[in-house]
């Protein structure tokens, strides 16, 4: 995949990406491990039970997450595409941290989205663009995700195509 490529894949990546059940149950099973499907509630409050099952049915579409009786209960874990993933999140999140994006309170989803968000929209001078962000700080979130894409972004693009636009659609 060319350079172009990547940056037009950039932004349906970004906006599928972005769904905030999807960050935290990456994040959750990234720092935990397998999440137990009868304690997604109990774990992730804040979320309803549409939004976990949303979310979840997500990241099964997209390659993300997928199903396990590893220890005789069903959880949810990580394919190898999810645990990369989850690397680009806390990039992106430590990135916010450090440039105070969007602001300095932020939470972890609400920092992954912002800076997911700006990967997406382009470049000073283009619609969507955050006056006064410095697009150069962006290097190490961009190249997170432009690896990921490139890795993965087949599959995505795939699922985004398929029956999965029309969930992605909901989620937005």
């Amino acid at each position: 995949m060319n350079t172009r490529t990547h940056a037009g894949a950039l932004v349906p990546a970004t906006a599928a990406l972005s769904h905030p059940g999807l960050i935290r149950i990456i994040s959750e099973i990234d720092d935990n491990g397998p999440l137990q499907r009868h304690l997604l509630s109990r774990t992730l409050t804040g979320l309803t039970r549409w939004q976990l099952r949303q979310a979840s049915a997500i990241g099964r579409a997209l390659g993300l997450l997928e199903a396990s009786t590893d220890d005789g209960n069903p959880s949810l874990v990580l394919t190898p595409a999810g645990e990369e993933l989850a690397e680009v999140y806390d990039t992106a999140a430590r990135w916010a941290r450090t440039h105070h994006h969007p602001s300095d309170v932020s939470d972890f989803v609400t920092r992954v989205q912002a800076t997911l968000t700006l990967l997406g929209s382009g470049t000073p001078g283009t619609t969507g663009h955050a006056p006064g962000t410095d697009y150069g700080s962006l290097h190490g979130p961009r190249t997170a995700l432009a690896s990921w894409v490139r890795d993965h972004g087949s599959s995505l693009a795939a699922q985004l195509t398929g029956a999965s636009q029309d969930e992605m659609e909901l989620a937005a």
